[in-house]
C-alpha cells in the first residue's frame, strides 16, 4: 500500500512539473516573438499606382528608378520614374 501511494505522489509531481515547464515554455515563446516584433526596423510599404505594385531597383533597365515588381530587367515595360517619382523615396 505505502509503495502506490509513493508512486501517485511521484506521478503528480511529474505532471505538475510538466505543465509548469510547459507553461513556461510558451509565456517565453511568446515574450520572445513580441520582442521580436518590437525590434523590427523595416516597414512594408506598398507603392502602387495605376494598378501596379512599383519597386525601386538600382540596376533597372532605364537606370535606377521606380519599376513595376519584377519588371526591372522588361526593356520597355514597367518604367515609372526615377529619385522623387510621385513623390516617393527608396
Amino acid at each position: 500500500m505505502r509503495s502506490w501511494k509513493i508512486g501517485l505522489a511521484i506521478a503528480g509531481a511529474v505532471g505538475v512539473l510538466a505543465i509548469a515547464s510547459s507553461a513556461n515554455a510558451t509565456v517565453a515563446t511568446t515574450g520572445i516573438s513580441a520582442a521580436l516584433d518590437r525590434l523590427a526596423t523595416v516597414e512594408q510599404v506598398d507603392f502602387r499606382w495605376g494598378g501596379h505594385r512599383h519597386c525601386w531597383y538600382e540596376d533597372g533597365w532605364h537606370g535606377p528608378g521606380w519599376y513595376w515588381c519584377g519588371y526591372h530587367h522588361r526593356r520597355g515595360l514597367g518604367w515609372g520614374g526615377g529619385e522623387g517619382y510621385r513623390g516617393w523615396r527608396h
